[in-house]
C-alpha cells in the first residue's frame, strides 16, 4: 500500500503549503460557513506545516470512522467512489510546485486541494454521509455510465458547489472553490449562473476536468445532500448513453 513520505517533503514544499494555508484562509475568513472552520480546526490542520496523514487518522478515529490514504497520483472516478464506499478519502501526497501554479496544467488536483479544500467537509455528518453512499452507488451500480453521472453529481456539488449559510448568505462550499482564489472569485462574481439543487438539472449538466462550469448549484442547507442522495436511491441513477471514452475515463 503507498504510503505519504512525510519525510521527503522539502523546505520549499512546506514554505507552499504555508503560503497556500495563509493567503487561503485569511481569504476565506468571511467566505465558508462556520463547519468548515469546524473540521479545520478538529483536525488540526495549521499553515505551519503540511498536514502528516498518520496524524490526521488519529484524530479522524476520534471523530467518525473515516480514515484517508494516501495516493501517489489521482484516482478515476470508479475507484474514487469505490473508496468512500468504504469510508476512505484518498488524498493526494505531491503539492504543486509554487503557490501560483495552474493546477489545470498539473493534473488538476494536489495535496492542499485535497486536504484543505475537502477534508474539513468530512466531518460533517452530510457530508460524509452523502459521499460514502454515492460511493455504494457506484458500486452497487457497476456501469460506466452510473459512475459517470454520480461524478458529475460530486463534481457540481461537492466541487463546484456554493451552500447558503444560516443567515443566508451564498458561501463557498465545493473544494474546487475553497482551495483556489481564482474560481472562488468567479462563482462569486457569476451570480446569474447560480442555480438551486435540482438531482435532474445537476445530471444534466456535462463536466469536464480543467473546465470551469457554466452553472453553480447551491445548497439552502447541507440537509439537501442527503436529499440528493435519497432521491437517487429512490429512482435508481438514470440511464443514460455516454461517449465511448468515458469508460475508459471513468473506469
Amino acid at each position: 500500500m503507498y504510503q505519504q513520505q512525510y519525510h521527503q517533503y522539502t523546505i520549499q514544499q512546506q514554505q507552499t503549503w504555508n503560503i497556500l494555508y495563509t493567503k487561503r484562509a485569511e481569504a476565506l475568513s468571511a467566505t465558508v460557513s462556520a463547519p468548515f472552520w469546524a473540521g479545520i480546526n478538529a483536525l488540526e490542520l495549521k499553515a505551519y506545516f503540511i498536514p502528516d496523514f498518520q496524524k490526521v487518522n488519529f484524530l479522524l478515529k476520534r471523530l467518525n470512522e473515516w480514515e484517508v490514504v494516501a495516493v501517489e497520483e489521482p484516482l478515476r472516478p470508479r475507484q474514487v467512489l469505490a473508496r468512500w464506499a468504504k469510508q476512505k478519502f484518498p488524498a493526494v501526497t505531491s503539492l504543486r510546485v509554487h503557490p501560483d501554479a495552474n493546477l489545470c496544467l498539473q493534473g488538476n488536483q494536489d495535496l492542499f486541494q485535497d486536504v484543505f479544500g475537502q477534508l474539513p467537509w468530512l466531518l460533517v455528518p452530510e457530508v460524509a454521509d452523502f459521499m460514502q453512499r454515492v460511493g455504494q452507488l457506484s458500486v452497487q451500480a457497476k456501469d460506466p455510465a452510473a459512475t459517470e453521472l454520480l461524478w458529475r453529481l460530486v463534481q457540481h456539488v461537492l466541487g463546484n458547489g456554493l451552500l447558503r449559510d444560516p443567515e443566508g448568505k451564498v458561501t463557498l462550499f465545493g473544494f474546487h472553490l475553497v482551495s483556489s482564489t481564482s474560481e472562488a472569485n468567479l462563482a462569486f462574481a457569476r451570480e446569474d449562473a447560480w442555480k438551486p439543487i435540482m438531482l435532474e438539472e445537476i445530471l444534466g449538466q456535462p463536466f469536464k476536468e480543467g473546465e470551469r462550469p457554466s452553472t453553480y448549484f447551491v445548497l439552502e442547507a447541507l440537509s439537501d445532500l442527503t436529499q440528493l442522495v435519497e432521491q437517487l436511491e429512490k429512482e435508481g441513477v438514470p440511464v443514460v448513453e455516454i461517449p465511448a471514452q468515458w469508460s475508459l475515463l471513468v473506469g
